[in-house]
């Protein structure tokens, strides 16, 4: 389930009276409330910041709406080559796995 904005502000002026309102109790769960949406904005903004790394980061990698899986194989691909092994990415990953 996703909240749009216009929820988002309904949600944030609900908060907001009942934390402002007379009973104890309802002042918290207002408080709570708007703890709660300022944790959903915080983690969109993180979320917001990871894609753009992402896509920064796959930019010298071809399309950007490649899966992560096919990025990282090429990534994997591209190492084997430049160490001078003739192994599968796969291969590879193994070979690491065994390392530790």
């Amino acid at each position: 389930m996703r909240l749009e904005e216009d929820k988002l502000e309904a949600l944030r002026r609900w908060g907001q009276g009942l934390r402002d309102a007379d009973g104890e109790e309802q002042a918290a769960a207002g408080r709570a409330i708007l703890m709660l949406i300022e944790e959903i904005d915080r983690l969109r903004l993180d979320l917001l910041r990871t894609r753009e790394q992402l896509t920064r980061d796959s930019a010298g990698d071809g399309d950007t709406d490649e899966p992560l899986a096919s990025t990282l194989r090429g990534r994997v691909s591209r190492a084997t080559r430049h160490s001078g092994g003739t192994t599968s990415p796969e291969a590879w990953i193994e070979s690491l796995r065994q390392q530790e």
